[in-house]
């Protein structure tokens, strides 16, 4: 009978006194509405406790081997929320009003009781029960809650830290870029306009050949300083992501060697020969044309501008697993070990000069990196001073 009312109900009382009709009488009034255990002394009281989950204990004080106060005393550490009433004679009262103080008793009712009264107790007993359950809930939840902001604004902090610290990087990295820009074009705007101002100043005196003389050198100071312009743009294009590309897909060693066509005429004023050789003449790949051609005329324009004259230029491409490897070999000048690392980076010229006085803007080679890295591949360079360089890059078969 009492395994059914446990079932039922969600609330569960446990009932102790040594004398068994006041446990019936006791049971049979709240049967009806919690799950009622019955203990006839506190020995007998502590294995309920263990085994069940009692949320309101009602005891009577005075009880062979534990006093109702006594058995209070004794399961308050382990079982702090349950709400302990206790029934008692008047003789008692002193004992039972100092547990009250010390917080060990809800509430006592003398005997003999009202039942009327018990029952607003045991109901008073089983809401304050919920409330403070409830409150530790809400308590909990409120902890955690405010874990998981403290955790959100500590990340959001780290975040913004970083971006600023990125941002502070970036402006660095800007103002020395465009410092670099601003120098570098001063000198040959400055030469255009001064060959200029003299064109139009003594173009009466000065004959048509030193005319066109002129007229070329001011064509070459403008070329190298829009060519200056317009990698500078395609670099930060690139590192802030705005860059548009148009993928599209191309039979690859046809469309390397229209780059070397393009090549050959500035190859055969040093007397020089590209040599091209495709294992995978079937191969198709989708890429940017327009960029691509960039990177290719970068790699093979760069082999003619810093190897000698009657030197060889070789273009290579195989397949590797998934991928297609390009190679471009020189047997140029070749680039020092302690430039290498720093070869791939905005502005760096390194040491090793054009051999037919070419100009260089340095933003060549950080250009065509950060393109393969768009079409999710890898640039490389070998190379050893006096005997050559090979720039060799990858992209992923699609």
């Amino acid at each position: 009978m009492i395994a059914q009312k446990k079932l039922e109900f969600e609330h569960s009382l446990l009932i102790i006194d040594d004398e068994v009709e006041i446990t019936k009488s006791l049971y049979r009034q709240f049967r009806r509405k919690y799950n009622v255990h019955i203990a006839t002394s506190a020995d007998e009281a502590l294995p309920i406790m263990e085994k069940e989950r009692i949320q309101v204990v009602l005891s009577d004080q005075r009880m062979p081997g534990m006093t109702g106060i006594d058995f209070f005393a004794k399961i308050k550490d382990k079982y702090p929320d349950a709400l302990k009433l206790i029934l008692t004679g008047y003789s008692d009262i002193e004992a039972v009003i100092g547990a009250i103080n010390e917080g060990q008793i809800f509430r006592y009712l003398t005997k003999p009781w009202n039942n009327v009264e018990l029952e607003v107790a045991i109901n008073e007993a089983f809401e304050k029960y919920e409330l403070i359950t409830n409150n530790r809930r809400l308590m909990n939840q409120l902890q955690e809650a405010n874990l998981f902001l403290e955790k959100k604004v500590a990340e959001r902090t780290k975040e913004l830290e970083k971006s600023n610290v990125k941002l502070t990087t970036l402006n660095i990295e800007k103002n020395k870029y465009v410092g670099i820009v601003a120098h570098d074009l001063r000198n040959p705007i400055g030469l255009a306009l001064s060959f200029s101002d003299l064109i139009i100043s003594d173009h009466l005196s000065l004959s048509q050949a030193e005319q066109l003389r002129f007229l070329k050198i001011i064509n070459e100071k403008c070329s190298f300083a829009l060519n200056l312009i317009e990698g500078f743009l395609d670099t930060s294009k690139i590192e802030s992501g705005i860059l548009d590309l148009n993928f599209k897909a191309y039979n690859y060693c046809k469309f390397v060697q229209e780059c070397i066509e393009h090549n050959k005429l500035f190859a055969q004023k040093k007397s020089q020969e590209i040599i091209f050789h495709c294992e995978c003449p079937k191969a198709m790949l989708v890429f940017d044309k327009n960029k691509m051609e960039q990177v290719l005329n970068n790699l093979i324009s760069n082999a003619i501008k810093y190897s000698h004259s009657n030197k060889k230029i070789w273009v290579n491409i195989l397949q590797k697993d998934n991928n297609i490897v390009t190679q471009v070999k020189d047997e140029g000048q070749g680039i020092p070990k302690d430039e290498l690392e720093s070869i791939f980076r905005v502005f760096e010229t390194g040491t090793v000069k054009a051999t037919n006085k070419e100009k260089s803007t340095g933003l060549g080679l950080a250009i065509v990196k950060k393109i393969i890295e768009v079409h999710h591949g890898s640039i490389a360079l070998e190379s050893t001073p006096n005997i050559g360089s090979v720039f060799t890059f990858t992209l992923p078969i699609i």
